[in-house]
């Protein structure tokens, strides 16, 4: 009898153990997915994290490489052009050995037709920045390949790179390979995504909507004549490319170079013509931009962000091109309309909404934000006169009469919400407080002799007293992307 109670007892305390070590396990793994590294150069998170939630072979072509990459790949384009499920793996600072651990664990879950590496890479040789080396190692999920990456992109022993500012010590290997002593620092950077997750998931990084700025440049970066001779330079990364090759070879994937358009040494155009000697001999085709600018009609004065980064004007001249080539080269089917690819349609409409919303905030014209109000889909605008806000003008009339809301305009004014061309809620009152949900927006409207305020998501964002106010919300990404009033002391004059 006393050995079964004491059994009993053993069993019980081994089952407490086991449930202890089973909760302490998943709090902790919730604890580091919300500490995990998310920063990623061009958006809250690295494009990795993304990518890790994909459904099983759904990509058509893959993209690595640096952010010489990530700029001038537009991935909505080639889904809205051709119907192609591309995905940027570019991370910023991405040389080509961390491009090699990328592919390979891409390739464990994705077939693409085809993987494009930028080959930027072939000029540098590890990390001058320390966050581009997190960037590029932590979100890699722990597995024996983790372990192998955590050893060639830092261990100068293994032949491979090494920070170029000696950063990582061999010391430092361990904090890498059990993430933990890097990342519990995060805790005093926290932000709501951290939690909840981003709000949008982008198809990884393409060229920035908000760099429609540019920066002339100079095809070469010293001063003198592009090169174009026959000499050239041997890269150090060049074993990391050839396992590239090898890899993609075994994995029966097409694999494509090419080099973004910018600025280029003597010595970094010799290392170029290597390795398009070296494509030529693997038979691996080459695009080199640079050479083609001509032919994609590149301009250096309204193309480019800097020395080294297309904007999106550049970015739509080298994707159209990759595009084209892709789609000759490589059997990829149209995907449009298909069920499965929900996500590219929405990064496609998540593009649009972007270029739209950073017209709407750099306009300062009443007659194109009406216009946009009156005609706008996916988009809950509210609308109030305020104070002293009327001047007889013919513009006015026309913008608002899409709208029907002419007669309460001119008899007293109010507030106006608008939905997909259509005023969906007014009120003409003087005072008044209303209160509602709005496609996950929480707002609050007050009125008091006939001065309104607007609070969405609890920000108030009432421009003029004397005037006309107008608030976008965009119903897709989820928050306010434009609040803009119009001065009537002023002639409507922009008031942001």
């Amino acid at each position: 009898m006393k050995n079964k109670m004491e059994k009993r007892n053993l069993i019980k305390r081994c089952v407490s153990v086991i449930a202890f070590i089973l909760i302490l396990l998943l709090v902790l793994g919730r604890v580091y997915q919300v500490l995990s590294w998310k920063d990623g150069s061009g958006g809250y998170m690295t494009p990795v994290e993304t990518f890790y939630g994909l459904e099983e072979n759904i990509v058509d072509a893959i993209f690595l490489g640096s952010s010489h990459c990530y700029c001038s790949v537009i991935n909505s384009r080639l889904w809205d052009d051709y119907g192609i499920a591309g995905y940027s793996l570019s991370i910023s600072g991405q040389d080509i050995a961390a491009s090699y651990y990328w592919l390979k664990e891409a390739l464990k879950t994705q077939k693409p037709k085809v993987v494009c590496l930028e080959m930027f890479g072939a000029t540098f040789h590890g990390y001058a920045v320390e966050g581009n080396l997190y960037r590029n190692t932590l979100p890699y999920h722990m597995s024996l390949d983790y372990l192998r990456m955590v050893r060639d992109l830092i261990d100068e022993e293994s032949g491979s790179t090494q920070t170029e500012s000696s950063m990582v010590s061999e010391e430092d290997r361990g904090s890498f390979l059990a993430k933990w002593p890097i990342i519990h620092t995060r805790y005093k950077e926290l932000q709501r995504e951290d939690f909840t997750g981003p709000d949008t998931l982008y198809i990884g990084f393409s060229a920035q909507i908000d760099g429609l700025h540019y920066s002339p440049i100079n095809w070469t970066r010293d001063g003198l004549e592009l090169y174009t001779g026959d000499e050239t330079l041997e890269m150090e990364e060049e074993k990391w490319l050839r396992k590239i090759i090898e890899l993609t070879r075994k994995e029966g994937v097409g694999l494509c170079l090419f080099l973004a358009p910018m600025s280029v040494t003597k010595e970094d155009q010799m290392r170029y013509n290597y390795v398009e000697e070296l494509a030529e001999e693997e038979g691996i085709p080459f695009l080199n931009f640079i050479d083609l600018r001509d032919e994609l009609r590149l301009d250096p004065e309204q193309d480019f962000l800097d020395w080294g980064h297309v904007n999106y004007k550049g970015g739509e001249k080298v994707t159209a091109a990759l595009g084209k080539f892709i789609i000759q080269n490589y059997a990829i089917e149209d995907h449009s309309g298909d069920k499965r690819y929900e996500l590219w349609v929405r990064d496609s409409a998540t593009r649009k909404h972007e270029f739209n919303n950073l017209k709407l905030q750099q306009s300062t014209d009443i007659q194109y934000i009406l216009d946009f109000a009156a005609y706008a889909s996916d988009y809950t605008v509210i609308m109030t006169t305020d104070g002293d806000y009327f001047r007889e003008t013919d513009y006015l009339a026309e913008r608002l009469e899409p709208l029907e809301i002419g007669e309460d305009f001119w008899g007293g004014g109010g507030i106006w919400i608008i939905e997909n061309r259509e005023v969906t809620w007014k009120a003409a009152s003087d005072t008044g407080d209303w209160y509602m949900d709005r496609n996950g927006a929480d707002i609050a409207m007050f009125r008091t002799d006939g001065t309104s305020r607007i609070f969405v998501n609890q920000q108030n964002y009432i421009k003029t007293l004397n005037g006309i106010n107008v608030i976008f919300y965009d119903n897709l990404l989820g928050k306010v992307v434009c609040a803009v009033g119009f001065s009537a002391s002023d002639d409507y004059i922009c008031v942001k």
